[in-house]
C-alpha cells in the first residue's frame, strides 16, 4: 500500500520554494534577508524528516541508501546541469571555453556554479548532509550524543568566516561546499529528532500561535534596528550582534516550524491543493527558476509577482506534459 502523503508538508515545501523564488527575483535588501534566515534549513530540515538508521557495517545498506536516496538526484543534478548550461551558452552565444569551464564546475560544486545552475550548491550540501546525518544515526545510538555532535559541528561551522585558503574557479570554497554541511546537517538531523519523536506537536493551536507570534516579533525587532542578523548558507555569511552559534540554532527554527505550523492550519483551507502541488514539484522549480526569471527579464517582464508566478508555473507545466510522454512511452516509440 502506498503511504499516505502528509499534506501540510508539501504546503510547507511549497512556502519555501515561493521563498526561494521570491529572493532569488528581489533586489538584495530587507525582504531577502529575512527569506534567508529560514528558507534554506526549512528544506534541510524537511529533508531529515525521511531518514532513517542503516546497519551502517553492511556494504548492502550503504547500495540500497544510495539507489533510494542519491543516485536519482545526481543523475538530475547533471542533467539539468548541462541542459541549463547549454541554454545559457545559446541564448548568451558564449563560445566553447565558456562551455567547457561552466559544465566543468558541475563536478567541483558549491559556490562555483553560477547564472542558471546558482542553486545547484543546495543539491551539493543536501545529499552530502543527509549521507553525514545517516551515518551518524546509524552509528550512533543516543540521541543525546547525536544531538551533541550535530550541536559542535554547529558551532565549528561559526568559528570561521569563510573558506580562503581554497580556491577553485576564482571562488573561496571547498568542494560540493563540503564545510556547509557543519551547518546544514544540523538542521537535517533536526528534522529527524523532530519527525521521529512526537511531530504532532506542530499540529497544536498554541505551539502554532507561538511560533507565529514569535517569528513576528523576531521580524519587528530587526525592523527596528534591535539587532542584526544575515545569513547566506551557500556564500557562509553569517553576521550577527549576538554569538553567531545562537542565531542560527534559535531564528532559522523557529521561523522554519513557523511556517510549518502555518503550513498546517493552510492544510485545512479549501484551496490548500495548490500549495500542495507546487511543493510536490520542489525540485524542478529549484532547478529552472533562475533561468526562466532571467528569461522573463529579456523579454521585457519586470513586473516581481509575474515573474515569480512564471518562475513557478512553468516548471509544473513541463512535468505535466512531460509524464503523459514518460507513462505511455512505448506507444511513441512504436510509432
Amino acid at each position: 500500500m502506498r503511504k499516505k502523503r502528509i499534506e501540510w508538508i508539501d504546503i510547507a515545501k511549497a512556502y519555501g520554494i515561493i521563498a526561494v523564488v521570491i529572493g532569488h527575483a528581489l533586489a538584495s535588501g530587507t525582504t531577502t534577508h529575512i527569506i534567508y534566515w529560514w528558507h534554506m534549513p526549512l528544506f534541510f530540515i524537511i529533508g531529515g524528516f525521511f531518514l532513517k538508521p542503516i546497519d551502517a557495517k553492511k556494504l548492502i545498506e550503504w547500495k540500497r541508501f544510495f539507489n533510494k536516496r542519491l543516485y536519482r538526484d545526481l543523475l538530475i543534478y547533471f542533467m539539468a546541469g548541462i541542459g541549463l548550461i547549454l541554454l545559457y551558452s545559446i541564448l548568451y552565444n558564449k563560445d566553447w571555453q565558456y562551455l567547457v569551464n561552466h559544465l566543468s564546475r558541475l563536478i567541483v560544486g558549491g559556490r562555483t556554479l553560477n547564472l542558471y545552475t546558482s542553486t545547484f550548491w543546495f543539491i551539493n550540501v543536501y545529499l552530502l548532509s543527509i549521507c553525514a546525518v545517516t551515518l551518524l544515526i546509524s552509528t550512533v545510538k543516543s540521541r543525546w550524543i547525536q544531538l551533541g555532535i550535530v550541536s559542535a559541528a554547529l558551532f565549528a561551522g561559526t568559528c570561521y568566516d569563510k573558506i580562503d585558503w581554497m580556491h577553485l574557479y576564482s571562488f573561496e570554497t571547498m568542494p560540493w561546499n563540503v564545510d556547509i554541511v557543519l551547518i546544514a546537517a544540523f538542521f537535517t538531523y533536526i528534522g529527524y529528532l523532530f519527525f521521529h519523536t512526537h511531530y504532532q506537536w506542530i499540529e497544536k493551536p498554541v505551539p502554532i500561535a507561538s511560533l507565529l507570534v514569535l517569528s513576528g516579533t523576531l521580524v519587528v525587532l530587526y525592523l527596528n534596528n534591535s539587532f542584526d542578523f544575515q545569513f547566506s548558507l551557500k556564500s557562509h555569511e553569517i553576521q550577527s550582534s549576538l554569538p553567531k552559534v545562537v542565531m542560527l540554532a534559535t531564528i532559522p527554527l523557529i521561523f522554519s516550524f513557523g511556517v510549518m505550523g502555518l503550513s498546517y492550519l493552510t492544510s485545512h483551507l479549501e484551496s490548500s491543493f495548490i500549495l500542495a502541488t507546487i511543493g510536490q514539484h520542489t525540485m524542478i522549480i529549484m532547478y529552472l527558476h533562475n533561468a526562466l526569471l532571467d528569461i522573463t527579464s529579456m523579454a521585457g517582464i519586470e513586473n516581481v509577482a509575474t515573474k515569480v508566478i512564471i518562475a513557478i508555473i512553468v516548471p509544473m507545466l513541463i512535468t505535466l506534459v512531460k509524464r503523459p510522454v514518460t507513462r505511455n512511452r512505448s506507444l511513441y516509440l512504436d510509432s
